[in-house]
Formats: structure tokens, C-alpha cells, sequence
């Protein structure tokens, strides 16, 4: 009987959280993909271009992932910016910013409290923040089957090849070749991995 109930509980919460996104995708412009599924609140900024793949999943709740989620999937996209998600990707309570472009492959698992940035947000110079000159904003592209475990941070100008992780904590500032184990602040090549099905 308990287990009824929490049945139905968790598929009521699953439809509140994916009409609610699906509400912001129609307002903002971004056509629903086939499969998508929310768990979560989701804050969606879109001025910019939103291509999604098919079977997203995206987590914003801790009843859905006890990984340790402290906020809700944020996505911005900047006028004429271009965000492109692939097929079969899962996102858990993870901040997306689009200024130019953000490139995501099919299969990727983006873990808990990540933050994915193409963006400095502001000048490195004292005197161009003061000025209110542009931030510098260089594309991000992640390959197929990456991994970026909790609390990664992968900023502006980088490549994650296919198939690669990147351990918990890491900073992403430099390219990741394919097949890589990279860890650290900034996040360096530890080992290869096999690209070999089992």
C-alpha cells in the first residue's frame, strides 16, 4: 500500500516539474524534445538559440538524486548564442551559461552542482570591469560519453574529448584529449581509459 502510494506521489511530482518546464520551453521559444524528462525545478534563460537531442533528463531534486544537489538546472543562453544538447544526456542540478556557443554530445552524464561556462562574465582587467567593456566568451564543446563527475567547473575555450571523465571537484581550462582521466584545479590527464566495449 505504502509503496502505491509513494508510487503515485513520485509520478505526480514527475508531471508537476515537466509541465512546469514544459511552460517555460513554449514561452521561451524552444522546442519540447522527444522523451524529456524533469525532475525538479529548471530555470531556463533563452535568447539565443536551444537545440536539445532526444531523452534528456534533467534533475533539480534531491528526492530523485541523493548525490548532494544544493540547487536547481540553471540554463542561460545570450542573444545569438547557441546551445546544442545531444541525445540521451543527464543533467543533476547543474549551472549551464551560453554567451557564444556550448556544444554537447550525445550520452553525457553531467554530475551534481556542475557548472559549464563559455563565458569570464567580466573583464580580467581592473580598468575594462570599470569601463564595462565585454567579457572574452570562446566556445565549449564536450564530446560523447563524457563523464563530468560532481562539482566540475569547465570554462570558456576548452574540448573534452570522446569518452573521457573528469573527477570530482576538477577544473576544466585546457583541453581533454579522448579516452583521458583528468583531475586536479586545473584539471590534468592522470591516465588513459580503454574506448573498448565490454
Amino acid at each position: 500500500m505504502l509503496r502505491n502510494v509513494a508510487a503515485y506521489l513520485v509520478k505526480w511530482l514527475e508531471t508537476y516539474w515537466r509541465c512546469r518546464a514544459w511552460c517555460q520551453f513554449y514561452i521561451r521559444g524552444v522546442r519540447w524534445p522527444e522523451g524529456m524528462r524533469v525532475l525538479g525545478p529548471l530555470g531556463l534563460s533563452a535568447r539565443g538559440s536551444v537545440q536539445i537531442g532526444k531523452r534528456l533528463t534533467i534533475v533539480s531534486d534531491s528526492r530523485f538524486n541523493r548525490a548532494g544537489i544544493n540547487h536547481p538546472t540553471q540554463m542561460a543562453v545570450c542573444a545569438g548564442a547557441v546551445l546544442v544538447i545531444g541525445d540521451d544526456v543527464g543533467i543533476s542540478g547543474a549551472s549551464i551559461f551560453c554567451a557564444s556557443s556550448i556544444t554537447i554530445g550525445d550520452n553525457v552524464l553531467i554530475g551534481v552542482n556542475c557548472s559549464i561556462y563559455d563565458t569570464d562574465f567580466h573583464p580580467v582587467h581592473w580598468y575594462d570591469r570599470r569601463m564595462s567593456k565585454a567579457a572574452t566568451s570562446l566556445p565549449v564543446r564536450i564530446g560523447d560519453d563524457v563523464w563530468l563527475s560532481a562539482g566540475v567547473i569547465v570554462l570558456k575555450g576548452t574540448s573534452i574529448g570522446a569518452r573521457s571523465v573528469i573527477a570530482a571537484g576538477s577544473v576544466v581550462t585546457k583541453d581533454i584529449p579522448p579516452d583521458t582521466l583528468a583531475a586536479g584545479v586545473p584539471a590534468r590527464p592522470v591516465r588513459k581509459l580503454s574506448s573498448e566495449r565490454r
